[in-house]
């Protein structure tokens, strides 16, 4: 295990630069996720951790080293691709072991180390079967266990799952949350997928145009976004927004006045101005339908999607962008239809439309207390 951190860390290409200063703390042990959209520089950071991409300015350290200018090799790091990239001529048991056969290990410690992580991925009885004859949640096993066999400081996975179909991913997300939890090595994974950051992070990191966003664990992001974009990007579906003039403010309370004509008080936690346009934010699973919330909308119902367990339904409000209602799969909801709809002004978000920063105070769910308290 080993700590690893970040200091001002930047990427150019030329004169175009895409990693923006970044700098981050990871503790021994932890699994940390980089999330974002395509091109906000996840991978490439993770690349410059790897020794694969060279480091414009800043540096990278792995336990207590400083390893700019070390090898990919001697970084004391492995990597997952998301490709398997895979020996096709050769067994899981020398796919595995190929590497340290090339380090020139002991024909005892290889067999040892293959031992050991095939046991650990439940790969003993497909040691001797070739590539080809495996699945693709195979194949990716035998990927991560060429790196366990290797023991090294820092995992770091580059999207490992996006090349599985559904079932296997959320199958190989648990698989590699479980191996997080036997070896106890620091892990750094890569993905788009806020699903996965979601389920498997100790901390994660949403990161935009290669600047870091906000960092923290998954529910104090969910519960308490910094801005607009991690309120967006985390939590699926997304937040709803919907524009609010606040028609009146004093030092710490605004009242606001939806598109359609709904108005209320919030506290704020920035001052604001009579005549300001914000966005509110509501998470689906927070819009209960009927009229026993704090403020009630009607919604006009285009698309049901009915699972059974649950029921998203896709409507208008006044004009805005959709509004996505998730509610229990024992509402019948009409398409086509308005419907009434409410919600708890404790669950709502307010952010400038300017910057995107959050303006009210942050919220303690109890999960976040209970996570909080056993840090």
């Amino acid at each position: 295990m080993a700590d690893l951190k970040l200091n001002k860390v930047i990427k150019r290409f030329g004169e175009v630069q895409t990693i923006h200063g970044v700098d981050l703390d990871i503790k021994h042990g932890e699994f940390v996720v980089f999330v974002g959209p395509s091109g906000c520089g996840k991978s490439t950071l993770l690349r410059m951790i790897a020794g694969l991409e060279t480091i414009s300015d800043g540096e990278v350290v792995i336990d207590s080293q400083k390893v700019n200018d070390v090898s990919p090799s001697d970084r004391g790091i492995a990597m997952v691709f998301q490709s398997y990239a895979l020996y096709p001529h050769m067994t899981v048991r020398e796919n595995m072991s190929f590497g340290l056969r090339l380090a020139k290990k002991s024909k005892a410690e290889i067999e040892q180390r293959v031992g050991e992580a095939s046991r650990i991925l439940k790969l003993d009885h497909l040691l001797d079967r070739l590539p080809k004859q495996l699945s693709g949640g195979q194949r990716q096993r035998v990927a991560i266990g060429r790196t366990i066999v290797r023991n090294p400081k820092v995992f770091l996975f580059d999207e490992p799952l996006s090349n599985l179909d559904a079932e296997l991913r959320v199958q190989m997300r648990v698989e590699i949350s479980k191996l997080h939890e036997q070896l106890g090595n620091t892990m750094v994974y890569v993905t788009h997928d806020q699903v996965e950051a979601m389920t498997m992070a100790d901390k994660i990191v949403v990161l935009r145009d290669g600047r870091v966003e906000q960092v923290g664990a998954p529910l104090e992001l969910y519960h308490n976004p910094q801005n607009q974009f991690v309120a967006g990007f985390i939590g699926s579906p997304r937040m709803n927004f919907l524009n609010a003039e606040v028609l009146k403010a004093e030092a710490d309370k605004a009242w606001l006045k939806l598109s359609g004509g709904e108005e209320f008080c919030l506290q704020t936690d920035r001052p604001v101005s009579a005549g300001d346009v914000l966005l509110l934010g509501i998470r689906p699973e927070h819009l209960q339908v009927g009229t026993g919330g704090d403020v009630g909308i009607s919604l006009k119902v285009d698309v049901v999607e009915a699972l059974g367990g649950t029921t998203f339904a896709y409507t208008q409000y006044a004009g805005e962008d959709q509004v996505v209602v998730v509610t229990d799969g024992g509402h019948i909801i009409p398409r086509g239809k308005t419907m009434p709809v409410s919600f708890q002004l404790e669950h709502v978000h307010l952010f400038d439309t300017q910057t995107g920063v959050s303006l009210l105070q942050q919220k303690k769910s109890p999960q976040v207390e209970k996570m909080l308290a056993t840090m």
